[in-house]
């Protein structure tokens, strides 16, 4: 009886243990249930063609498609209408020996309106009994993202192209000065010659031919001077700068992102703004400035590191500061920097991303200079003039910038030492 009694508590206290553990199992279960149904991606789970495990994201894409695979930023291959097709050629792709761990690849739909990034891995041990691997896929909406990069990507090109035009008529003015000086000397050897009475008379159909040949080529030159003459134009509106450098770096943020992440750094974007006086220039030229200079601080630190951005307001100017710990700027190289295709990324740069901003700068009537940290890495100055007959204060209640959406910083931890 002892015995008896001594085992019914035994038992009693694993069905208890086991009480406890099914409680467990259930919240966890409820709680992962909850994050499925109520994640903005499409889970699913997948195993021998058939949908074992879905959430509501996921039914809902499944109406959408046809679907294409996107590589280099165009659709190939041929059309996948479902998800569970985009699963199985997902599958395929796992099987081979080439493919190891996760494969992200992205998807869009045939009217070109919604781009997907997928993401399959396979789960599971193949056994006797089960000799395939489900596969986990994950599919999220990334088609205002895109948008975002396309819309980028446009605006570096229109950017690229309006200082290629600008340097093509630095490059036009110079030639034609050369030779408008060049037109001048002829013209005086023709008034010299026509002084001689008996040789002018002699050769007058040849003079007058080269006289009109000269003004003709003049009257060219000089419509080529006033196509490549550089006039300041007037800044057209009243900008914070606080709200410009706040949405470049929202922008840039995605490729800075991507950086960190496959290359496996930490990056981070640090802005420290006081409250500044809006200044006169073009937003859109000076949103692409900083963000030329962000992407250009990314490129300058392969190990990571911090980007700031800095601003003051001193003696009737807004000074704003671009700082990396990057490896700096050749001290050769700083004469030269803001020159017109002058880049020190070999085929990688165009070189005309500094020399468009220091144009921007110019037209706005202030200035930008390069330097080297003492710290290491390299700074770049901005200057904005403020207007002397307009006192400056700070916006009333009506003016005030808005309010920058919080900065997350952009860091992503290093990859972990192996064991030995």
């Amino acid at each position: 009886m002892r015995k008896y009694q001594e085992l019914l508590a035994r038992h009693e206290k694993l069905v208890h243990k086991l009480e406890l553990r099914n409680d467990e199992h259930i919240s966890t279960h409820t709680l992962s249930t909850w994050a499925m149904e109520t994640s903005a991606s499409a889970l699913a789970l997948i195993g021998n063609g058939v949908v074992m495990l879905a959430n509501q994201r996921w039914h809902e894409l499944s109406r959408s498609g046809p679907w294409y695979r996107v590589q280099q930023g165009q659709p190939q291959g041929t059309a996948l209408l479902t998800l569970r097709q985009i699963a199985e050629s997902a599958s395929l792709l796992l099987k081979s020996p080439q493919q190891q761990g996760l494969l992200v690849e992205r998807y869009q739909e045939q009217a070109g309106v919604q781009t997907l990034e997928v993401r399959t891995e396979r789960v599971g041990a193949p056994t006797k009994g089960r000799p395939y691997r489900a596969v986990l896929m994950l599919a999220h909406d990334i088609t205002s993202q895109v948008q975002a990069e396309k819309e980028l990507e446009q605006a570096r090109a229109t950017l690229a192209q309006q200082e290629h035009l600008r340097a093509l008529g630095e490059l036009s003015s110079g030639v034609a000065h050369d030779l408008n000086n060049t037109l001048n000397a002829m013209k005086l050897r023709l008034e010299l010659i026509e002084r001689d009475a008996e040789f002018a008379e002699r050769h007058r159909a040849h003079l007058d031919a080269l006289v009109r040949i000269v003004s003709d080529a003049s009257t060219r030159i000089r419509h080529l001077q006033d196509f490549a003459q550089q006039r300041p134009e007037p800044p057209g509106e009243q900008v914070h700068l606080a709200d410009i450098i706040h949405e470049a770096a929202e922008i840039a943020r995605s490729d800075l992102e991507l950086r960190a992440k496959r290359e496996g750094i930490a990056l981070r974007v640090e802005v420290e703004l006081p409250l500044l006086p809006r200044v006169n220039s073009s937003a859109t030229d000076l949103r692409y400035v900083f963000i030329n200079l962000l992407l250009n601080a990314r490129d300058a630190m392969p190990r990571g590191g911090t980007i700031f951005v800095r601003g003051t307001v001193a003696r009737n100017q807004v000074v704003i500061s671009v700082e990396d710990e990057g490896t700096g700027i050749p001290e050769a190289h700083l004469r030269s920097i803001f020159r017109p295709f002058f880049t020190t990324k070999g085929r990688q740069g165009t070189g005309l991303g500094l020399s468009m901003a220091y144009g921007v700068m110019s037209r706005t009537g202030g200035s930008i200079t390069a330097a080297n940290r003492k710290e290491g890495g390299a700074i770049f100055t901005l200057h904005f003039p403020l207007q002397a007959s307009e006192p400056q204060k700070a916006p009333s209640a009506m003016e005030q910038p808005k309010k920058p959406a919080p900065q997350r910083s952009l860091r992503t931890a290093r990859p972990r030492k192996k064991q030995r």
